[in-house]
């Protein structure tokens, strides 16, 4: 009897497989895993770019992605592209302060 995987199986195992790598590496090496907290190099680099997307750029950027997705939905006649544009335009505004939760609850 052979056995033999086949190629969805294996695509549908993979993900979960990188996952689990990720989270026995995070768990071997914990100062690596945590040392996104205590580097200040990049730290105006990040100040920057976060008052960027929640600036006057981000919110002009984000009316953008809501005017096309609304172009879109008008052409092919569904709500569908202003949606997917919406949620873009909502992860470009609140992205950051996710970040900053997820990071800050980590140390």
């Amino acid at each position: 009897m052979k056995f033999k995987l086949s190629s969805n199986v294996i695509a549908a195992a993979f993900p979960m497989l990188l996952s689990l790598t990720f989270v026995v590496l995070a768990a071997a090496l914990p100062e690596c895993a945590f040392a996104a907290g205590t580097d200040q190099d990049f730290q105006s680099l990040y100040d920057m770019l976060k008052n960027w997307s929640q600036g006057t750029l981000g919110r002009s950027i984000a009316l953008m992605f809501l005017l096309v997705g609304l172009g879109v939905g008008v052409v092919r006649g569904s709500i569908m592209g202003a949606v997917g544009c919406l949620a873009a335009a909502m992860a470009l505004f609140i992205g950051p302060q996710i970040i900053d939760n997820i990071f800050t609850a980590l140390i």
